[in-house]
């Protein structure tokens, strides 16, 4: 527990991933992820096809770029504090329109007010520094009606939940996945607590959700018209 606890607080001091971490997660992280994020853009593209949509802490751009091969209506942005992973994410994008990847931070947002239709954020959350100022600004640059997708690693399952996933992906694989979220990402009781304390005080308060799929969290948010 005190390694696992050693290196969250590392994650969170140094929130951008430095240039070696980037080239290593594009050799071999993204592999990982890639089955459950492609899940992820298409249970996306099912919900939006049309308009802007920011991908927040996008790494080496797997995700983005899924979306974007799939909805050439939906024009998209990934936004990653790393510039490393940009340059990465912006030569995988390259040839695809309707794509572009920027330098920037979550906490300062380079649109205008009211002017995303869909956010999305996979596997950043635990790196936020300042995570109420984050979802204020997702709250800021959303249009009413708008919603953003934050998913998240979640381990410490409860045995009810764990039963579930071993059934459906069986041991070896329940056992494989469940490694990452113990490093990258929180507990079960932290999303319970800490989390929710943390939502409670954005402008989200009254409209967001939890849900567990399979080892991520996703957190609903709404911006209400």
């Amino acid at each position: 527990m005190c390694f696992v606890k050693f290196i969250r607080d590392i994650q969170v001091k140094f929130e951008a991933i430095p240039t070696l971490g980037a080239i290593f997660y594009n050799a071999f992280i993204k592999k990982l992820l890639s089955k459950s994020e492609t899940k992820i853009a298409l249970t996306i593209i099912q919900r939006i096809e049309k308009g802007i949509l920011i991908d927040i802490g996008s790494g080496t751009g797997f995700l983005s770029i899924e979306i974007a091969k799939r909805a050439p209506e939906l024009k998209i942005y990934g936004i990653d504090l790393s510039k490393k992973m940009v340059e990465i994410a912006t030569g995988h994008a390259r040839g695809i329109k309707n794509v572009q990847f920027k330098f920037c931070n979550a906490t300062m947002l380079p649109f205008e007010n009211d002017s995303i239709d869909f956010i999305v954020s996979t596997g950043s959350f635990h790196h936020w520094k300042n995570p109420v100022k984050v979802f204020n600004e997702y709250y800021r640059v959303l249009k009413s009606d708008g919603e953003g997708w934050i998913y998240d690693g979640c381990s410490d399952l409860p045995n009810e939940e764990v039963n579930k996933l071993i059934r459906k992906y069986g041991f070896l694989r329940y056992l494989i996945s469940s490694r990452i979220p113990k490093l990258h990402g929180f507990a079960w009781e932290e999303y319970n607590t800490q989390i929710k304390k943390i939502l409670d005080q954005t402008k989200f308060k009254d409209s967001y959700q939890m849900g567990l799929i399979d080892t991520w969290m996703k957190i609903t948010l709404k911006k209400n018209s």
